[in-house]
């Protein structure tokens, strides 16, 4: 583990902070590392959120367990029937699988939610009780006519936040693994995730405790090349690797971070609430393919104002809606507020960025207004942005 040091704060000063600007280093890296380094390297501080964010190591989640996948043995007719099935035409199957290959799903259809109370004896009441009415459920029913030497592989069924499904690899033999269906049906149970970056530019939230984050924690990241390909890693105080990055996409999406935490109050205050423990933070998604159509909308809040400032005409005002639909990138930020029992409400925050590169009409055309909008830039390694909007919104919970 790296050990802490201190990062500079005076220029953010609600102190939430992922990375730091980065810097010549003239540490050898080639030594340390124990392979070639491609000329220099550049050094950056991250902080505990950007050290988790990073970190290629699993981590655990909670996700609710509503069901199991069986899937039975086949017998010797049934595998005559299915080496059949497979060679008739495509036609006659109709598009389906066919039937006795599919596994036997069972879902329980308990919904109840038992929020955190300030009374541990009702929470423990309430929870027997609710143990005792899930008798009732078809899947216990189900799982105690099951038998285990019919039965090749079960897999469980979670329920995520929002209402999305995974699977969950369930461990030991058949008869444990039905036995742990029963024991923790409709419950949350742990799951283990190969990292946080579980996607093309989203990140799972859920594997770090927001609470013990410390503005004050820094760790020392290196960026460098090596045989042509960009790569990072982050060193202990004994220059030791704690573990490498080699998706370059990752720090740029720090960067961005980073910018738009300087940026938009807005943001900060999302990160706060979680860091405060007010909310339960759940994803976080940089997203460069967008659905919001300016040309159909208001203008944002930063041309609205630019336009009041300046004399620009109805027609010339045309040339701008245009083009922001074009080179965006969204940063959003999933959360849902802790008291459970008052809000079940999954909120988002979208910080809309908007490349330069787009402004190139209005630097030709409407030159007051494109150096208005400059002034608001920021420059990263990645390119030259903007805050063009800040978008606030909630979804009923499920």
């Amino acid at each position: 583990m790296s050990a802490n040091s201190h990062y500079n704060l005076s220029d953010n000063k609600k102190r939430i902070w992922i990375i730091s600007e980065g810097c010549p280093s003239d540490l050898n890296l080639s030594e340390i590392l124990d392979e070639k380094v491609d000329g220099s390297c550049k050094l950056y501080q991250i902080s505990d959120i950007g050290r988790y964010l990073l970190n290629p190591n699993s981590i655990e989640v909670k996700k609710k367990l509503i069901g199991g996948e069986i899937h039975y043995h086949q017998g010797f007719l049934t595998k005559i029937r299915r080496l059949i099935y497979k060679m008739l035409p495509a036609f006659l199957k109709n598009g389906k699988e066919y039937p006795s290959l599919a596994p036997e799903v069972i879902v329980s259809r308990y919904k109840l939610r038992i929020p955190a109370m300030n009374d541990p004896e009702l929470e423990m009441h309430l929870n027997n009780i609710y143990d005792q009415l899930k008798s009732y459920d078809r899947v216990a029913k189900r799982l105690a006519l099951l038998n285990p030497q019919n039965i090749f592989q079960i897999v469980g069924i979670c329920e995520d936040v929002g209402g999305n499904y995974s699977y969950l690899k369930l461990q030991g033999s058949i008869d444990e693994k039905i036995k742990y269906l029963g024991n923790s049906i409709a419950k949350d149970v742990g799951v283990i995730l190969n990292k946080a970056y579980v996607a093309e530019g989203l990140y799972e939230l859920r594997g770090y405790n927001f609470k013990s984050y410390n503005p004050f924690n820094s760790y020392r990241l290196f960026s460098f090349r090596s045989n042509g390909s960009p790569k990072s890693c982050l060193l202990t105080a004994q220059n030791e690797v704690e573990f490498y990055i080699t998706n370059d996409q990752m720090l740029n999406q720090m960067i961005l971070l980073e910018h738009s935490l300087k940026v938009n109050p807005s943001l900060i205050k999302a990160f706060e609430l979680c860091t405060g423990g007010q909310a339960n933070p759940i994803k976080l998604f940089f997203n460069k393919k967008l659905e919001i159509d300016y040309s159909k909308s208001p203008l944002p809040a930063i041309y609205q104002d630019v336009l009041k400032a300046s004399k620009v005409e109805s027609n010339q005002q045309n040339l701008i809606k245009p083009i922001l639909n074009y080179l965006q990138t969204g940063i959003s930020l999933n959360y849902m507020l802790a008291n459970e029992g008052q809000d079940d409400r999954m909120y988002t925050h979208i910080s809309v960025l908007h490349d330069f590169r787009a402004l190139e009409p209005l630097r030709k055309n409407l030159p007051n207004v494109y150096d208005v909008v400059a002034k608001k830039g920021f420059d990263t390694e990645s390119g030259r942005y903007y805050l063009l909007d800040s978008i606030d919104g909630y979804s009923n919970g499920q």
